[in-house]
């Protein structure tokens, strides 16, 4: 029989190597190459860092944008009526402050360092968007009594992280 078995055919493609090409030497079906190994490496590597430079980006732009609203933050009536009403719930319940409002330490001009370190002129160090609070507690509470006090709420990585800014009452009248 002069003609070729389809079954030899197969038999010698899955033999586990291919056919020589025409440089010459077999080629394996299987191989690796260490420069293919690095150039991958360098460009999962690359794409991290575009990942991770773009999440700071964006973290960035979320926080100017946050920092934008809070220092074009004007008082309306009914925010001061709320605050007031926030006063007079806490007064009953036996409290003697009221957060009034918070915001990043570093909205501060010196990153709440007096607010922390409790020094004097801290109301001066403070954001355009908390000064309207310093304003309504001036004119509004302060006449009645009140107090008004700062501290930071939070410490990420042992910084000053959150600002909370409060208007206090003593205990008793004495």
């Amino acid at each position: 029989m002069g003609t070729k078995d389809s079954r030899s055919v197969d038999v010698g493609r899955s033999s586990g190597r291919q056919a020589e090409p025409a440089s010459g030497g077999p080629q394996p079906l299987f191989s690796l190459s260490l420069d293919d190994l690095y150039a991958a490496r360098v460009e999962r590597d690359r794409r991290s860092e575009a990942a991770a430079e773009d999440v700071a980006r964006r973290a960035r732009e979320q926080r100017a944008d946050a920092r934008g609203r809070f220092e074009a933050r004007r008082l309306t009536d009914a925010d001061r009526n709320t605050m007031l009403s926030k006063v007079k719930a806490a007064f009953e319940n036996d409290q003697r402050e009221v957060m009034l409002v918070s915001f990043p330490s570093d909205f501060c001009t010196d990153g709440g360092r007096k607010i922390n370190n409790r020094v004097p002129g801290w109301q001066d160090t403070l954001p355009a968007g908390a000064q309207v609070f310093v304003e309504f507690w001036r004119d509004a509470l302060q006449p009645g009594g009140f107090g008004l006090g700062a501290r930071i709420l939070t410490f990420p990585g042992g910084m000053p992280g959150d600002v909370g800014l409060f208007v206090t009452w003593p205990q008793s009248r004495g």
